[in-house]
């Protein structure tokens, strides 16, 4: 990789994208007894608004658990801060959940068809 990629990637929103998505890891591994995993899409090289994390877990019971947990809800926002995501963006990202259960039952089990 040549010098200039590597200055440019360096300061990418998409090197930041996956920071943060590592960083909630980080935060959702103690408190989540599940399985779990990350998706993230968005439009964010047309504005950096445009994005949406996803915090994947099999039950509804877990997904409602987290999801009414602000302490949790604060601590992911505040990943945006720590990896400077852009100011005027960050009330905009969206980070939520998500279960399998919630997938089967509205979507046949189709995340893909889920989020669309």
């Amino acid at each position: 990789m040549n010098i200039l990629k590597a200055l440019f990637y360096q300061n990418s929103t998409k090197k930041k994208i996956r920071k943060i998505k590592k960083d909630i890891k980080k935060i959702i591994y103690p408190i989540c007894p599940e399985n779990f995993w990350i998706e993230w899409y968005g439009a964010y090289d047309i504005d950096p608004k445009n994005l949406v994390f996803w915090i994947c877990v099999k039950s509804d019971v877990m997904k409602v658990s987290l999801k009414s947990n602000m302490e949790l809800k604060h601590k992911l926002k505040d990943i945006l801060i720590k990896h400077d995501y852009p100011e005027s963006a960050r009330p905009f990202v969206s980070i939520d959940f998500e279960s399998q259960e919630t997938v089967d039952r509205e979507s046949d089990g189709n995340w893909y068809h889920h989020f669309k």
